[in-house]
């Protein structure tokens, strides 16, 4: 296995904090994000990330590929069907903002064309759709009608701005709109996750694949920040008491939200999200010990495989 990057090649110039801090914002966080927090997620975004194109970039070698494409990072997400739809609606609603990326979603930011007729996945240029539909044999993710994750993001969304005024909810839309992409021209758009991602031009990254990057960057800060919630509805908890942690909730129906988050109703000056909080997200996620054998583990000794927030 070739291994490009290494943690400690995190580039000093290029970063997305504000965008962060802004997603993490229109996520549920206060309105003023820890700036520790904030250095955290982007280091664990970016980690995250760069992981992904390692194996990708395995995947395409195997292939015989030239690039890394959208199909190298979909076939990371082939076991998570429920995050195979939101990329498959993440599409389809890209598809209205952004005209001009049909025709050009395989060619490399720096604005070299592959035209290699050799290569068959360059000269398909499979959409994020075909790919999507090419691993889901079983017919599974055209059957999933209910977006449960989406849907209790925007029930935070909406109990949060219940009580806004015009200026603080004009600031809260703008944070909801933020994400890892800087425009929608061809080759801007993409330019500064690239650059952040692949600061040395190490690997040749086709704009398609950039795409679905920059929807599991948004996803992985997206699951931190349930996780937290999640977290400190745990900690209202009372022994003997199974409903205590929907107290203040104001939930007309706790069961039917799924736990979707202690919030308040109008209730917009939530705590911001702290260090603690995010590395107790993670230690959750990545604890051996709950495992398929639990206490007993055979594997807890040895290298664990890699895991992702995002799928």
């Amino acid at each position: 296995m070739v291994s490009y990057f290494t943690i400690d090649s995190i580039s000093e110039v290029t970063n997305f904090q504000k965008e962060i801090s802004n997603m993490m914002h229109g996520l549920g966080d206060n309105p003023n994000p820890n700036a520790a927090t904030v250095v955290l997620v982007e280091s664990i975004v970016l980690n995250q990330l760069r992981s992904m194109l390692q194996e990708a970039f395995n995947l395409s070698m195997n292939r015989g590929a030239k690039a890394i494409t959208n199909y190298d990072i979909i076939y990371l997400m082939r076991k998570n069907k429920l995050k195979m739809k939101r990329l498959y609606d993440y599409q389809k609603k890209l598809d209205h903002i952004d005209k001009t990326r049909q025709g050009a979603s395989d060619t490399i930011l720096s604005g070299i064309i592959l035209d290699d007729e050799k290569d068959p996945v360059l000269k398909t240029k499979r959409t994020h759709i075909d790919c999507i539909k090419e691993f889901d044999e079983a017919d599974e993710v055209s059957q999933i009608k209910f977006d449960a994750i989406d849907y209790l993001r925007k029930v935070r969304a909406a109990k949060i701005t219940e009580s806004m005024s015009f200026e603080k909810y004009e600031a809260y839309h703008k944070a909801r709109c933020c994400s890892f992409r800087s425009g929608y021209a061809i080759g801007k758009g993409f330019a500064k996750l690239e650059k952040w991602l692949n600061p040395n031009k190490e690997l040749k990254i086709t704009l398609s694949a950039l795409e679905v990057l920059c929807f599991l960057a948004y996803e992985t800060v997206a699951e931190i920040v349930d996780a937290v919630f999640l977290i400190r509805q745990d900690a209202k908890k009372k022994i003997g008491d199974p409903f205590s942690k929907f107290e203040g909730g104001h939930f007309c129906n706790p069961v039917s939200l799924n736990n979707a988050v202690y919030i308040k109703s109008g209730y917009e000056g939530v705590p911001a999200i702290t260090v603690p909080e995010v590395r107790e997200v993670l230690r959750r996620y990545f604890n051996p010990i709950t495992g398929m054998n639990g206490l007993f583990y055979r594997n807890m000794s040895l290298d664990l495989p890699i895991r992702y927030l995002a799928i």
